[in-house]
């Protein structure tokens, strides 16, 4: 792929300037500020478009720091390029109210359909990302030694892990032990949740176990306080009663007649005597007789009537007391049936608890996954590892060597990932390296990842101000090696070191 010309209709402090440039290498030289970063970002926002961010964010993002403050309508810009053998334009406008992007074939005149993914086709489906992790480089400013270690074994670590070096994979495992340690932590909790719900079902239940043992004993001596007053009573004391009763009733009954008929008699047979007998005070006696005789019928029928009332009275107090003694069996029986009941309501809600309990959740789910995707990293790490790991530190170790002019010869990676760089003599760490030397390996590490990456139509390589810590043999040699390769190279530079070193080497360039 080359880049024959930009034309930046307004991007950043840039507007309406093009760019011409050649096939070879190609030299932005201007002061800190002057836009040449901003160069690099419209081309690769020609490539792969803006992404607008949301919120707080969107304050900072790449669209809001370009987006000119004066014509807004105008930002964006047109790009010509090869590709493939043939030329396209690729015009596009990053304006939030009317975004476009239009890719023309100037070879054969078809119009090309960059939402549908003709541009990602013609670029060779070489994402944004893996542009970003190798062919574009820029200036490791703010990196220390240090993290710069980290950042190139982390670098070949994920480019060995996934054949892809836009993909740290020591920070991918590291997400995934991280989302499953959270899910863990909701199971753990959901566990804790039901266990706690499932011992106070089960207090529950032992407390109504306990009160229904206690309404089993008041049902036991109810049930003997019924049979007592049954003894007391020498059986069937209710029936006798009754029948008692109804006994006096039949002797008040004769009684109420008799004691009339007496009367009556007393008093016939008190006036016969009187007309008849000589003696007419001989008709006392059977007066007296008489009265005497009603006199006895009257107690007797009051005593009847007495021990009626009192047989009833019995009868009443009895019943009362078995009225009682139903009435609390009842109550017992009822209250208990209701224990009953509403412990089994609370066994069933503890198997459901224990059903959950057994039952695979969304956490389990969720974990069982994340496990099955750490193996499959893992399982696939070192597939890759046998199949593209040995060709990045091959083709690593062929830049590097070249580079160096043969003082570092070969880049080694152990199971660790620990990184190492053997030399003529021995091998040795990085952290025992030059800050210049790491930033070598490192620009050998992004070279050997874009050519194994981009295949057969490499991308131009974008420089942003990466050779601030070479001195200048270090910086001759890589310039070097940048000529041979034979591929567009765009070098951004606030110093004129480069294009000096570029003619003294007699290196052709474009300014």
């Amino acid at each position: 792929m080359i880049i024959r010309r930009m034309s930046i209709k307004s991007f950043g402090k840039i507007r309406n300037r093009d760019l011409e440039l050649s096939p070879g290498l190609n030299v932005l030289y201007g002061e800190n500020e002057s836009g040449k970063t901003t160069v690099h970002t419209f081309l690769r926002s020609m490539l792969y478009g803006i992404t607008r961010q949301r919120g707080r964010a969107a304050k900072t993002d790449t669209y809001t720091t370009y987006e000119p403050w004066e014509d807004p309508a105008s930002y964006g810009g047109i790009l010509w390029f090869e590709n493939g053998g043939r030329e396209f334009r690729l015009t596009r406008s990053f304006h939030k109210n009317n975004p476009a992007a239009e890719l023309y074939c100037i070879d054969d005149g078809e119009q090309l359909d960059v939402a549908q993914g003709d541009l990602d086709t013609v670029l060779g489906d070489i994402s944004e990302a893996v542009y970003e992790n190798t062919v574009s480089v820029a200036q490791l400013k703010s990196v220390t030694g240090q993290d710069l270690v980290r950042e190139l074994q982390n670098y070949m670590a994920s480019y060995q892990g996934t054949g892809d070096c836009s993909v740290d994979l020591g920070r991918a495992m590291q997400m995934l032990k991280m989302t499953r340690k959270g899910y863990q932590v909701q199971k753990e909790r959901r566990e804790r949740e039901i266990q706690a719900e499932q011992e106070k079902l089960q207090m529950q239940m032992g407390y109504l176990s306990m009160e229904m043992e206690e309404l089993k004993k008041k049902e036991a001596g109810t049930r003997e306080k019924e049979k007592e007053l049954k003894r007391q009573g020498g059986g069937n004391i209710q029936e006798e009663l009754l029948q008692t009763i109804r006994e006096k009733k039949r002797k008040a009954a004769r009684l109420s007649r008799v004691f009339p008929l007496t009367i009556l008699l007393t008093i016939l047979l008190t006036v016969v005597c009187a007309f008849f007998l000589p003696m007419r005070i001989l008709a006392v006696i059977p007066a007296l007789l008489g009265v005497g005789s009603a006199i006895w019928e009257y107690k007797q029928i009051e005593q009847n009537a007495a021990q009626t009332r009192r047989m009833k009275r019995l009868l009443a107090k009895y019943r009362q007391k078995q009225e009682k003694l139903d009435w609390d069996l009842e109550g017992l029986t009822q209250n208990y049936t209701e224990k009953e009941t509403a412990r089994e309501n609370l066994r069933n809600e503890f198997r459901e608890y224990e059903a959950q309990a057994a039952m695979d959740t969304v956490q389990e789910t969720e974990i069982q996954a994340l496990n099955l995707a750490m193996f499959t990293i893992s399982t696939l790490s070192e597939q890759f590892q046998m199949q593209v790991g040995g060709r990045l530190r091959d083709r690593t170790s062929r830049i590097l060597s070249e580079i160096t002019g043969g003082k570092y010869q070969e880049v080694l990676l152990d199971r660790d990932f620990h990184m190492t760089v053997n030399t003529q003599d021995r091998i040795l760490p990085l952290e025992s390296l030059s800050r210049g030397t790491l930033e070598q390996i490192y620009f050998a590490l992004r070279m050997a990842a874009g050519e194994l990456l981009c295949g057969e139509e490499q991308f131009p390589v974008i420089l942003d101000d990466v050779f601030g810590m070479y001195d200048e043999e270090r910086l001759a040699a890589v310039l070097h090696w940048l000529e041979k390769q034979g591929r567009q190279v765009i070098i951004s530079t606030c110093n004129k070191r480069e294009m000096e070193i570029l003619e003294r080497e007699g290196i052709s360039f474009r300014l």
